[in-house]
């Protein structure tokens, strides 16, 4: 080579080497600072560009400068392309990163770079070697590589210039790259017609400065484009925020928050053009009960779906969002009649309440509508989502229509839910509770065969209370789950008491609210009870309503099964108030059917209700369950449930719910009586 020519390669490529390896190192902070895979495999491409380009530096020494060392030319030819190869290779991998947001899998990238080193072994052993490598110009070694990188380096531009950002920093990458591969492959298209060695080693020499500068842009891009991302994700974070301060992060619908500064703007309008405005309080009907069945993640997508529902209504509203876990409300301005209201929630409540497809299970939903008007109801945000929230309440109670539309006197329930709070949480905390304890007797002779809990509250001011007076305020208050706490701790000391004195007892019945027996920890907390009071698990009765036990059957079932499994007898209260379904009755783990007090009251009336009640204990039998009576007041329902083969009464008639101190006394002439008995038969039998 000429001397001129050698000087200009050796200075190119020391301004390659020393550029690229700066650049590999700022690629390398910049990726340990933004965690960008992408950057690692740059970064990496870079050092090896600039290793190669050390590589080459070496060759041109050993073959013009070192002529003892030209022996070592095609060691460091080939160090030299395998560099390049592996260099395109990682710029390759980082574009797909880019382009997927996923890097290859590792087995493949070392695959590739086996790959890369092996075509390089090719590319060198094709070229002309008649009198050695070291011989043949250093242009003609690179001609493969030139070829391959030009086709690679092009198309990689394309695919940064489709898969980013419309950015500066991308826009400079991609077109330093298209240029450098557009330049490699007019090289060898030069190449080819210049077959003058002299030119070819002169072109061959001045590329090199080309080279430096579209690195340095490519460098200049990729920091810009780092910027810029930055700046990019920054501004998306922002916006992120400010969307999810203001909607639900669930279904994307606005939160309470955002409807409660838009509602003031609405009846703004409305009132400025006489219109009238109606919220819809939309609600899910056991909602809990579709978590546990579904899971959370499956009652999440029930209200994903619910969402995208809403969006697509034919009648849209010009307000909508998602107040609480299941509640959503809705926003009307263009209604006045009230029928109308209602044909639209109507119409809306069968959308939603469509099947849907969760997870491959067929989902079957009912939903509750609360309605509130201006200016009907209230002229504020806060009052209007109030009534709207008491009318959605009341919707939800078992008798009333799924639709309700605020009336007046609704919400007086509510006023007295707030005041009882203060006065049920101190009535747990001073003991203002007590127990009294009705009989249970079994057979036609009419024998004690256990007792039912009946919680009373001493109230300082408004005396005795039943429980039909504050037991729906604690359920509604969430504090029945403490009461019944409070009621199984006495009763156990009260057997535990017996006990002590050597009394023989018979089993109390406690009857518990829903939540006890749709969570796990009941069982714990009754073997908690049994060890701490020292009592067998027969000691205590559990008793659960009809309702509950079947619309939360498939989270209540486990905790049945396990309370079996303990000792437990569990018996179903208030049967035949509710579903009365033999599936649900068969599946579930219980002892006992009390028959609700409604049915024998009415018993007697005609012959419909007598049927009705040998049916119900005809079943229960069937189902090898035993029946009790509840609110026997008469000899003649006694006669007649004796008749039809009842198991046990419970009833005024027989004895009314009586203190600690006269239930024991009632239970030591039961066992004085037994006693008596005994010893008359062994009397008679000549023992």
């Amino acid at each position: 080579m000429h001397p001129t020519n050698i000087a200009i390669a050796s200075a190119s490529y020391v301004g390659q080497a020393i550029l690229m390896l700066g650049f590999a190192l700022l690629l390398l902070h910049y990726f340990r600072l933004y965690r960008r895979p992408y950057l690692r495999f740059w970064s990496y491409a870079a050092f090896y560009y600039g290793l190669g380009s050390a590589f080459q530096l070496g060759q041109i020494a050993s073959i013009s400068l070192f002529p003892t060392l030209a022996s070592s030319g095609l060691l460091l030819s080939q160090a030299h392309l395998a560099c390049l190869y592996v260099a395109l290779v990682l710029l390759c991998f980082g574009v797909f990163d880019v382009a997927r947001q996923n890097p290859p899998p590792r087995p493949w990238r070392w695959v590739t770079y086996a790959a890369a080193v092996l075509i390089s072994v090719k590319g060198l052993a094709f070229t002309p070697n008649t009198a050695g490598p070291e011989t043949v110009p250093l242009f003609v070694q690179e001609s493969t590589m030139l070829l391959l990188s030009g086709i690679v380096l092009t198309t990689i531009s394309v695919f940064i210039w489709r898969f980013t950002y419309a950015m500066l920093g991308p826009r400079l990458i991609a077109a330093a790259i298209f240029l450098h591969g557009s330049k490699n492959l007019f090289l060898v298209v030069l190449f080819s017609r210049f077959s003058e060695s002299q030119a070819q080693e002169t072109i061959w020499a001045y590329q090199g400065f080309m080279n430096i500068v579209l690195l340095a842009v490519t460098a200049l891009g990729v920091t810009i484009w780092l910027l810029e991302s930055e700046r990019h994700q920054a501004l998306n974070a922002m916006q992120q925020a400010e969307f999810l301060n203001r909607h639900d992060a669930l279904t994307k619908l606005p939160n309470r928050g955002e409807l409660m500064s838009k509602v003031p703007v609405l009846l703004d309008s409305c009132r400025a053009n006489g219109r009238h405005l109606v919220l819809m309080m939309v609600g899910i009907d056991r909602f809990k009960a579709v978590n546990d069945t579904l899971g959370m993640r499956g009652g999440d997508r029930v209200l994903i779906e619910l969402g995208e529902r809403l969006r697509k209504l034919h009648t849209q509203p010009i307000l909508m969002g998602r107040v609480s876990g299941d509640v959503f409300v809705l926003a009307f301005d263009h209604l006045k009649r009230l029928s109308y209201i209602q044909d639209l929630a109507h119409s809306i409540q069968a959308d939603l309440q469509k099947p849907m497809i969760v997870d491959g299970h067929e989902v079957h939903l009912s939903c509750s509508f609360g309605l509130a008007r201006y200016p009907q109801h209230s002229n504020r945000a806060e009052g209007l989502l109030s009534k709207a929230n008491i009318a959605l309440a009341n919707a939800k109670l078992p008798n009333n229509s799924s639709i309700m539309v605020y009336q007046r006197g609704m919400d007086e329930h509510y006023i007295r839910l707030a005041d009882i709070e203060p006065e049920l949480r101190k009535a747990i905390q001073e003991n203002e509770f007590f127990i009294q304890l009705q009989p249970i007797y079994s057979g036609k002779e009419l024998s004690l065969c256990a007792f039912e809990a009946l919680i009373r509250w001493q109230h300082p001011v408004r005396g005795i209370l039943s429980p039909d007076e504050f037991l729906p305020y604690a359920e509604q208050l969430g504090m029945a789950t403490e009461v019944d706490t409070w009621v199984l701790n006495h009763v156990a000391l009260i057997l535990a008491e017996w006990k002590t004195a050597g009394e023989k007892i018979v089993p109390i019945a406690v009857n518990l609210c829903a939540r006890q027996f749709t969570n796990r920890a009941l069982c714990i907390n009754m073997r908690n009870l049994l060890q701490k009071y020292n009592l067998n698990a027969a000691d205590i009765e559990l008793e659960i309503t009809e309702n509950v036990a079947v619309s939360d059957i498939n989270t209540g079932l486990n905790v049945l099964s396990a309370l079996e499994s303990m000792g437990f007898h569990v018996s179903i209260d208030d049967f035949g108030t509710g579903y009365s379904s033999l599936s649900y009755l068969r599946r579930l783990p219980i002892s006992r059917i009390k028959i609700d007090r409604s049915f024998i009251n009415e018993m007697l009336g005609n012959e419909t209700n007598l049927t009705i009640v040998r049916t119900l204990i005809q079943l229960s039998h069937g189902l090898k369950k035993q029946v009790i009576a509840e609110g026997v007041e008469t000899k003649e329902q006694l006669a007649a449930l004796q008749e039809m083969n009842c198991d046990a009464t419970q009833g005024y008639l027989m004895s009314p719910p009586v203190n600690v101190a006269m239930a024991r006394s009632i239970l030591q002439q039961h066992w004085l009586e037994q006693a008596e008995m005994n010893a008359q038969m062994h009397v008679a039998t000549g023992r």
